[in-house]
């Protein structure tokens, strides 16, 4: 073997011992949903200003890189009032480009004695509805809630998630607007219903967001019962016994910031106002979870139905096919969710 003696040797030795010394490169970088244009779009409907869990679901939307919200929709009772809710919400961290739309004012239904009891909705003024009060930097847009819901789903076929979270008054009358509308949602989640266990952690029983609206709760479930609509029910089942500690509660306190600011000062409103309530319920913001953190969830599919009495019915593996969440891992979407919290930076 002929030896060389042009420094070949040399230079390549050299060039190993600089790789061998040369710092490690970082692992590449998890892409951005938002810069890699796969977020997910949401329509969010929900009920804003009543209990506190609807304040806790929109911030975290607007703290999730996940998700495009493409607008909010308000609904039942005083709807005028939950509207600047959502807008300064909004505002406070940059995000007033979002649209937010009002549905039309319900009767609040209030339960004594275990019976419903219907009073019209200039009766109550939720203490939450003062954070918003006088607050007019954005409006909400004049279209009404049903009719953007019914034509934002039809231009874009299958692109959209429906996150509802609240009396389904706006999505009963998208659908008497059009009773295909759900169809051409991509999917709908919904906070809605009790199916093997209700409200601290006793039996199944009737849920808020059906009875609040029993007539348009019957709309919606007719039109999941047509067929054609991939519905994804969140109820109690898996939100009742989600709650933030003092200990997160002060963290986000604590952080400072225009969203954790808002999400506190909406919770120091809400506290005690009914029945010296104290630690929050994350039903709604759990919903949520389900489209970030799937893997939380234990799931099974049947058919849900809602009966005379407005209770929800499941029937395992009949259809037409729905999917009920029933198991989630509380611990670990808490944690998530405050983590989300704790580390966005979203301001004007």
């Amino acid at each position: 073997m002929t030896k060389r003696t042009d420094g070949f040797g040399a230079s390549l030795a050299a060039v190993l011992l600089t790789l061998l010394l040369a710092p490690m490169a970082p692992a590449p970088a998890q892409p951005d949903p938002a810069a890699t244009g796969e977020r997910e779009k949401v329509l969010f409907d929900c009920d804003i200003g009543s209990d506190i869990d609807d304040a806790y679901a929109l911030a975290l939307l607007l703290a999730s890189p996940e998700i495009e919200l493409v607008g909010v929709t308000v609904g039942h009772a005083r709807t005028a009032d939950r509207a600047p809710l959502a807008l300064r919400m909004l505002w406070e961290t940059g995000l007033e480009h979002i649209p937010v739309y009002v549905g039309r004012e319900t009767p609040l239904v209030t339960l004594r004695d275990g019976k419903p009891h219907e009073q019209f909705s200039e009766a109550p003024y939720n203490r939450q509805f003062h954070w918003g009060r006088g607050f007019d930097e954005v409006q909400p847009q004049v279209q009404s809630a049903a009719e953007f819901i019914v034509e934002t789903l039809a231009a874009h076929p299958g692109e959209i998630t429906l996150l509802t979270v609240g009396p389904v008054t706006n999505i009963g009358d998208a659908l008497e607007i059009d009773p295909d509308v759900l169809k051409n949602a991509k999917r709908v989640v919904s906070m809605y219903g009790s199916i093997r266990s209700g409200y601290d952690g006793g039996d199944a029983q009737r849920e808020w967001n059906v009875l609040a609206d029993a007539a348009s709760s019957r709309i919606f479930d007719a039109g999941v019962q047509a067929g054609g609509t991939d519905v994804v029910y969140i109820p109690l089942d898996v939100t009742d016994h989600v709650r933030l500690d003092e200990d997160r509660r002060l963290h986000l306190h604590m952080r400072d910031t225009p969203l954790t600011d808002a999400v506190t000062a909406l919770y120091s409103l809400w506290r005690n106002e009914e029945r010296n309530q104290t630690t929050p319920r994350l039903f709604d913001a759990v919903a949520v979870g389900h489209l970030l953190w799937p893997d939380l969830f234990g799931l099974e599919t049947g058919r849900v139905t809602v009966d005379e009495r407005s209770m929800t019915l499941f029937e395992p593996g009949a259809e037409p096919t729905s999917t009920v969440a029933l198991e989630i891992d509380d611990a670990e979407f808490i944690q998530r969710m405050v983590t989300r919290f704790l580390e966005q930076n979203l301001h004007r």
